[in-house]
């Protein structure tokens, strides 16, 4: 068994998924969970509507999100081959479920931290279920499991904690039974609390959700597939002609991700030594 993550670019357009399921296609002998973030700057938009939301600027926040929408059923649908009338409905109802959530917040006015982690959650929760389709399309066989009934978090709402026993025993419980006949699917970055409040553990989360997965599990190995060939000895944003760093210990992997380095998310290691 192995987990491979795949990020926001790598999910970010219906061609970017395609390239997914191929690769996740290669690896179906090896028994796969895929955890995946959000489709690019998805949760960017949904944190701005939800900031023109509380500033009672309703229009404008519901314009972003009605952008998020179409973005997802142009990308998501095509995807989906016969089964792009359930998951229509599925993406829809999700929207729904957002258009009253930001009408409310702009007529009081205010963003609380669980109202914030309720909508910055929704990217994964999609992403996680177009993938799913996407592989379920492909003809591989794909069970889809909502990662808020897996990632128990404390109640910190936008940088919650994993509770590492609880989730552990919910990874054996509702996500092994799967992993022998399926390709199991699941969002990052996202959780919930023991009353079942979604939450989120931070920005780049995804990695240390398959991070927490893998050890969970005890699986072979944590993939983190990404834009960039590996850890490299600069930010090829900022400087051009870095070179791959071949090999790293733990420590230094969690040193440099903690220092800036996007690549990883610093809580990522500690699941992965474990």
């Amino acid at each position: 068994m192995i987990v491979m993550k795949f990020g926001g670019t790598s999910v970010e357009s219906q061609e970017a998924i395609a390239r997914v399921t191929r690769i996740v296609q290669s690896y179906e002998h090896r028994r796969p969970i895929v955890v995946v973030s959000a489709m690019a700057d998805t949760t960017n938009k949904l944190l701005r509507a939800a900031a023109e939301a509380e500033a009672g600027r309703r229009d404008q926040a519901l314009g972003l999100v009605d952008e998020v929408r179409t973005y997802h059923l142009t990308h998501g649908l095509a995807l989906a081959g016969a089964a792009a009338a359930e998951l229509d409905r599925y993406i829809r109802a999700h929207f729904e479920w957002l258009d009253d959530l930001v009408r409310g917040i702009s007529v009081v006015g205010e963003l609380s931290p669980r109202s914030m982690d309720a909508i910055a959650s929704l990217g994964e929760r999609l992403s996680s279920l177009i993938v799913a389709f996407a592989f379920r399309s492909a003809g591989m066989p794909t069970q889809y499991v909502d990662a808020r009934r897996i990632i128990v978090t404390d109640d910190r709402f936008t940088r919650a904690q994993p509770l590492l026993e609880q989730t552990y025993a919910r990874l054996e419980e509702n996500v092994r039974p799967f992993t022998e006949e399926s390709i199991v699917v699941m969002g990052g970055f996202i959780g919930s609390t023991q009353n079942g409040q979604t939450t989120t553990l931070g920005r780049g989360g995804s990695d240390y959700s398959a991070a927490i997965a893998g050890a969970g599990l005890g699986a072979e190995e944590i993939q983190i597939w990404t834009d960039v060939d590996g850890m490299l000895t600069a930010d090829p944003r900022i400087v051009p002609g870095g070179h791959r760093v071949k090999s790293i210990s733990f420590a230094e992997a969690a040193e440099m991700a903690y220092f800036g380095a996007k690549v990883l998310h610093p809580a990522t290691v500690l699941p992965a030594v474990e």
